[in-house]
Protein backbone atom coordinates (compact mmCIF):
# COMPACT_ATOMS: atom_id res chain seq x y z
CA UNK A 1 0.00 0.00 0.00
CA UNK A 2 0.87 3.82 -1.03
CA UNK A 3 1.94 5.81 1.83
CA UNK A 4 0.22 8.87 1.67
CA UNK A 5 1.88 11.81 0.28
CA UNK A 6 2.89 14.75 2.54
CA UNK A 7 1.13 18.23 2.35
CA UNK A 8 4.43 19.76 1.71
CA UNK A 9 5.12 17.08 -1.04
CA UNK A 10 1.83 17.49 -3.08
CA UNK A 11 2.14 21.21 -3.27
CA UNK A 12 5.89 21.09 -4.19
CA UNK A 13 4.97 18.91 -7.60
CA UNK A 14 2.00 20.95 -8.43
CA UNK A 15 4.09 24.06 -7.71
CA UNK A 16 6.73 22.82 -9.78
CA UNK A 17 4.74 22.03 -12.68
CA UNK A 18 2.72 25.07 -12.45
CA UNK A 19 5.60 27.11 -12.48
CA UNK A 20 6.83 25.47 -15.79
CA UNK A 21 3.27 26.02 -17.24
CA UNK A 22 3.41 29.83 -16.67
CA UNK A 23 7.18 30.67 -17.72
CA UNK A 24 6.01 32.12 -21.10
CA UNK A 25 3.20 34.13 -19.81
CA UNK A 26 5.46 35.36 -16.92
CA UNK A 27 8.04 36.79 -19.59
CA UNK A 28 5.41 37.91 -21.60
CA UNK A 29 3.09 40.06 -18.85
CA UNK A 30 6.92 40.82 -17.32
CA UNK A 31 7.74 42.04 -20.69
CA UNK A 32 4.50 43.81 -21.66
CA UNK A 33 4.41 45.26 -17.93
CA UNK A 34 7.79 46.75 -18.61
CA UNK A 35 7.12 48.80 -21.75
CA UNK A 36 3.80 50.37 -19.81
CA UNK A 37 5.65 51.30 -16.96
CA UNK A 38 8.10 53.61 -19.08
CA UNK A 39 5.11 54.46 -21.79
CA UNK A 40 5.71 58.78 -20.97
CA UNK A 41 8.98 57.79 -22.26
CA UNK A 42 7.89 56.77 -25.68
CA UNK A 43 11.00 54.07 -26.09
CA UNK A 44 8.91 51.33 -27.76
CA UNK A 45 7.17 53.48 -30.12
CA UNK A 46 7.17 54.42 -34.01
CA UNK A 47 7.07 57.47 -35.89
CA UNK A 48 4.01 57.07 -38.88
CA UNK A 49 3.72 59.77 -40.67
CA UNK A 50 0.53 60.78 -43.46
CA UNK A 51 0.91 63.59 -46.02
CA UNK A 52 -0.67 66.04 -47.73
CA UNK A 53 -1.22 69.00 -49.45
CA UNK A 54 -4.20 72.25 -49.47
CA UNK A 55 -3.65 75.58 -50.96
CA UNK A 56 -0.73 77.47 -49.45
CA UNK A 57 -0.72 80.55 -46.97
CA UNK A 58 -3.83 79.42 -45.57
CA UNK A 59 -5.10 81.54 -42.74
CA UNK A 60 -4.57 79.90 -38.95
CA UNK A 61 -8.57 80.42 -38.37
CA UNK A 62 -9.48 78.62 -41.83
CA UNK A 63 -6.66 76.27 -41.86
CA UNK A 64 -7.64 73.38 -38.91
CA UNK A 65 -10.89 72.75 -40.83
CA UNK A 66 -8.79 72.09 -44.36
CA UNK A 67 -6.41 70.19 -42.24
CA UNK A 68 -9.37 67.22 -41.03
CA UNK A 69 -11.20 67.48 -44.64
CA UNK A 70 -7.41 66.72 -45.99
CA UNK A 71 -7.01 63.96 -43.73
CA UNK A 72 -10.66 62.25 -43.92
CA UNK A 73 -9.71 61.71 -47.50
CA UNK A 74 -6.18 60.49 -47.01
CA UNK A 75 -5.59 57.34 -48.80
CA UNK A 76 -2.37 56.68 -47.00
CA UNK A 77 -4.23 55.37 -43.85
CA UNK A 78 -5.28 52.56 -45.29
CA UNK A 79 -1.70 51.48 -44.67
CA UNK A 80 -0.94 51.68 -41.47
CA UNK A 81 -1.98 49.40 -38.57
CA UNK A 82 -5.68 49.67 -36.97
CA UNK A 83 -4.87 51.01 -33.71
CA UNK A 84 -2.78 53.54 -35.32
CA UNK A 85 -5.64 55.00 -37.49
CA UNK A 86 -7.99 54.49 -34.68
CA UNK A 87 -5.47 56.71 -32.38
CA UNK A 88 -5.05 58.88 -35.70
CA UNK A 89 -8.52 61.25 -35.10
CA UNK A 90 -7.97 64.75 -34.91
CA UNK A 91 -9.99 65.49 -32.02
CA UNK A 92 -8.26 68.36 -30.10
CA UNK A 93 -5.50 71.29 -32.13
CA UNK A 94 -3.40 72.91 -29.53
CA UNK A 95 -1.46 75.34 -30.98
CA UNK A 96 2.69 75.36 -30.66
CA UNK A 97 4.04 77.52 -33.37
CA UNK A 98 3.17 79.62 -35.87
CA UNK A 99 6.40 81.36 -37.98
CA UNK A 100 7.13 82.66 -41.40
CA UNK A 101 7.69 78.93 -42.50
CA UNK A 102 5.12 76.80 -40.31
CA UNK A 103 2.40 76.32 -38.40
CA UNK A 104 2.74 73.24 -35.96
CA UNK A 105 -0.26 71.95 -33.56
CA UNK A 106 -0.30 69.26 -31.24
CA UNK A 107 -3.38 66.66 -31.49
CA UNK A 108 -5.38 65.18 -28.38
CA UNK A 109 -3.67 64.59 -25.39
CA UNK A 110 -0.15 66.06 -24.09
CA UNK A 111 0.39 62.12 -23.85
CA UNK A 112 -0.29 61.76 -27.50
CA UNK A 113 3.09 62.05 -29.64
CA UNK A 114 0.79 63.53 -32.31
CA UNK A 115 1.80 66.28 -34.33
CA UNK A 116 0.61 68.47 -37.71
CA UNK A 117 3.01 70.66 -39.17
CA UNK A 118 1.58 72.95 -41.93
CA UNK A 119 4.23 74.56 -44.78
CA UNK A 120 2.78 77.45 -46.12
CA UNK A 121 4.77 78.16 -48.68
CA UNK A 122 3.94 74.84 -50.42
CA UNK A 123 1.11 73.68 -48.47
CA UNK A 124 2.33 70.57 -47.20
CA UNK A 125 0.87 69.24 -44.40
CA UNK A 126 2.95 66.30 -42.85
CA UNK A 127 1.17 64.63 -39.69
CA UNK A 128 3.55 62.44 -36.95
CA UNK A 129 1.88 59.98 -34.99
CA UNK A 130 3.77 57.97 -32.54
CA UNK A 131 2.72 54.57 -31.70
CA UNK A 132 3.68 51.20 -30.99
CA UNK A 133 3.98 48.92 -33.78
CA UNK A 134 1.37 45.90 -34.11
CA UNK A 135 3.32 43.29 -31.89
CA UNK A 136 4.34 44.96 -29.08
CA UNK A 137 0.84 46.80 -29.24
CA UNK A 138 -0.91 43.34 -28.70
CA UNK A 139 1.39 42.66 -25.80
CA UNK A 140 0.21 46.06 -24.20
CA UNK A 141 -3.26 45.51 -24.74
CA UNK A 142 -3.30 41.68 -23.10
CA UNK A 143 -2.02 43.61 -20.17
CA UNK A 144 -4.05 45.88 -20.14
CA UNK A 145 -7.69 43.59 -20.62
CA UNK A 146 -11.16 44.16 -19.43
CA UNK A 147 -13.51 41.28 -18.57
CA UNK A 148 -15.12 41.94 -22.38
CA UNK A 149 -11.76 41.11 -24.05
CA UNK A 150 -10.69 37.48 -24.94
CA UNK A 151 -7.42 38.39 -23.06
CA UNK A 152 -9.24 38.47 -19.22
CA UNK A 153 -9.95 34.76 -19.59
CA UNK A 154 -6.29 33.97 -19.63
CA UNK A 155 -5.35 36.74 -17.48
CA UNK A 156 -7.76 35.42 -14.48
CA UNK A 157 -6.27 31.77 -14.65
CA UNK A 158 -2.59 33.08 -14.92
CA UNK A 159 -3.51 35.57 -11.63
CA UNK A 160 -5.38 31.89 -10.09
CA UNK A 161 -1.85 30.32 -10.38
CA UNK A 162 -0.07 32.95 -9.47
CA UNK A 163 -1.68 33.51 -6.43
CA UNK A 164 -1.33 29.34 -5.77
CA UNK A 165 2.48 29.39 -6.18
CA UNK A 166 2.71 32.40 -3.83
CA UNK A 167 0.55 30.29 -1.58
CA UNK A 168 2.13 26.70 -1.75
CA UNK A 169 5.44 28.35 -1.39
CA UNK A 170 4.23 28.46 2.28
CA UNK A 171 4.41 25.24 2.77
CA UNK A 172 7.21 23.75 0.63
CA UNK A 173 9.99 24.65 2.88
CA UNK A 174 10.87 23.47 5.84
CA UNK A 175 13.18 24.19 9.15
CA UNK A 176 15.56 27.89 9.48
CA UNK A 177 14.81 28.46 6.08
CA UNK A 178 10.79 27.81 5.83
CA UNK A 179 8.00 30.21 6.09
CA UNK A 180 7.85 30.49 9.63
CA UNK A 181 11.29 30.86 10.36
CA UNK A 182 12.43 33.31 7.73
CA UNK A 183 9.71 33.39 5.47
CA UNK A 184 7.40 35.29 7.09
CA UNK A 185 9.65 38.46 7.44
CA UNK A 186 10.13 38.86 4.02
CA UNK A 187 6.32 38.22 3.24
CA UNK A 188 5.74 41.26 5.50
CA UNK A 189 8.95 43.19 4.15
CA UNK A 190 7.12 42.70 0.34
CA UNK A 191 3.88 43.96 1.92
CA UNK A 192 5.69 46.93 3.37
CA UNK A 193 7.38 47.49 0.07
CA UNK A 194 3.64 48.26 -1.81
CA UNK A 195 2.12 49.90 1.04
CA UNK A 196 5.55 52.41 0.71
CA UNK A 197 4.95 52.90 -2.97
CA UNK A 198 0.88 53.49 -2.67
CA UNK A 199 1.63 56.58 -0.19
CA UNK A 200 5.16 57.88 -1.37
Amino acid sequence: MKKKKKLSTIFRNWHRDLGYLVIGITIVYSISGIILSVRDLHLFEKEYILNATIEKNIQEKELQSEIILAFSENEQKKNLPAHIIKKSVLNKFELLENNNEFIKYQISRKKDMKFITYYKNSGEIIYSISGYPTFINSLVKAHKSSSQDKWSYLALAYSVILLFLAISAIFMVKGKYGFKERGIYLTLFGIALVVLFLYL
